[in-house]
């Protein structure tokens, strides 16, 4: 036998033990089909499953009860769902009325709102009014106050000046009457002095009046300008002291004659014998000495 031969064989051997192999298996995996479609439920044993057909008629069973309690649902299905439709239709009847009623509500509380609102300003307003009044009120009290105020003290000083007015009017009577008799005096004495040639408006004894001032100016010539003048009562040839105070004391210093006389001021010259220190600025006049 040749290699090819000996191949065939030992091929022949495998596929005899493979063929052995599935007859077993085969063997081994077969049903009674007529037993498992046919086994009564009283023969069958522990662990094996009655047959198919009885199977099938207790599937059949329970499917029929299964389809009646189906149906039996489906019908109470439809009810419901027919009193869910009735209810849904009553709900949307009441949703209707209730949406007709939200936008009556809507537009009543609008008008609420702007009718607030306008009563608000109106109110802010009728406030801002009434506290100008009030204002007004307050300020027309203060100024009736005030107005009583100053007429009682108008009525007060009327009194006192009524009072005072009666006093002047008997001094004004009495000063009439003594007027008169001073004119008729005066009036007599021109007449006396114009006759004898005397001038009335010079002061007697050629006196200057009381009166003081101080230096404005002065030069080397001995002549100084002083601030008493023609309406201080000053006239030429009246005499005036100048002083200077130091210390607290006044010390004399020069004694003057007025040479020129101005309304508000005058010039006078030093009395050379009555010099005693050089005459400055703002040094003290007087036509008499305390």
């Amino acid at each position: 036998m040749n290699l090819l031969g000996k191949i065939f064989v030992v091929l022949i051997l495998v596929m005899s033990l493979l063929f052995l192999g599935f007859s077993v298996a085969v063997y081994a995996t077969h049903k009674n089909w007529k037993a498992v479609a046919l086994r009564p439920r009283d023969q069958a044993k522990p662990g094996e499953p009655m047959g198919l057909k009885y199977e099938l008629e207790d599937a059949k069973f329970k499917a029929d009860g299964l389809q009646a309690q189906l149906k039996k649902l489906q019908e109470a299905t439809q009810t419901e769902d027919n009193s869910r439709r009735a209810q849904l239709a009553r709900l949307e009847t009441t949703k209707a009325e209730l949406k007709k009623e939200y936008d009556q509500l809507v537009e009543q509380l609008a008008k609420l709102t702007e009718g607030q609102r306008r009563a608000t300003e109106a109110a802010q307003v009728a406030q801002e009014l009434l506290s100008a009044k009030l204002e007004e009120i307050d300020k027309a009290r203060q100024e009736i106050a005030e107005t009583h105020e100053a007429r009682d003290t108008a009525f007060k000083e009327a009194v006192a000046l009524t009072d005072k007015l009666h006093e002047a009017e008997g001094e004004r009577d009495r000063l009439t009457a003594s007027t008169r008799t001073l004119v008729r005096q005066m009036a007599q004495m021109r007449d006396i002095a114009a006759r004898k040639g005397i001038d009335i408006n010079e002061p007697a004894d050629n006196l200057p009046p009381k009166v003081d001032g101080i230096v404005l100016a002065s030069n080397a010539d001995g002549l100084v300008e002083i601030s008493i003048g023609g309406d201080d009562g000053l006239r030429k040839g009246h005499q005036a002291y100048v002083y200077r105070k130091q210390k607290g004391e006044s010390r004399p210093i020069a004694k003057i004659e007025v040479v020129e006389v101005r309304p508000d001021k005058s010039v006078a010259k030093v009395i050379p014998e009555f010099r005693l220190a050089p005459i400055a600025r703002n040094d003290l006049v007087a036509t008499r000495l305390n």
